[in-house]
């Protein structure tokens, strides 16, 4: 994996998303959220159109939770690679699935914004090779593919790649 492509992979592309924070995430009523939403019902500030109604005004009308998340770029994994632009809102039928994928990427996705920081730390070569390794399974070159993804054992890479970075700490001590 190209570390220079690493941003292309983290960033959050609203555009070519299906609004899978909006329907996939749950929150309580907070200092943060004005409101409970449960898991797969949509933000009452859904549109139709897949556009959230008050985006502009989300600080100022108690939806601080939703300012700061950052899907670190599972969500346009998701929608345009998993499901190639298809969406929960023509085709329902694809909700739960796009829901279940998008809990998995956010999870992944977090793990290779760690390893990206773990990349401008000083890695011996063996290390560096192991970085390597992890993100190559972690940004497929050509994206993900439904059977990549269904292959993935993304709770042991996941475990593995904690297990990767608590060790960094005795290589760096």
């Amino acid at each position: 994996m190209d570390l220079n492509r690493l941003d292309d992979r983290l960033k959050a592309d609203c555009e070519k998303c299906a609004a899978l924070c909006c329907v996939a995430l749950a929150f309580d009523k907070s200092s943060v959220f004005p409101f409970d939403k449960a898991a797969g019902e949509p933000c009452r500030n859904l549109e139709s159109c897949g556009t959230c109604k008050i985006h502009s005004d989300l600080a100022t009308t108690g939806y601080m939770g939703c300012v700061q998340f950052h899907c670190h770029g599972a969500g346009p994994i998701v929608t345009q690679d998993l499901f190639s632009g298809g969406t929960w809102q023509t085709q329902p039928h694809l909700l739960r699935p796009m829901m279940e994928a998008f809990w998995v990427f956010l999870r992944l996705q977090e793990q290779v914004l760690l390893l990206k920081h773990a990349a401008n730390l000083p890695l011996p070569e063996g290390k560096q090779k192991e970085l390597h390794a992890f993100l190559d399974e972690l940004c497929p070159e050509d994206g993900w593919s439904w059977d990549a993804f269904e292959g993935l054992d993304h709770a042991k890479v996941s475990a593995d790649v904690k297990t990767w970075l608590t060790s960094l700490r005795d290589v760096l001590a």
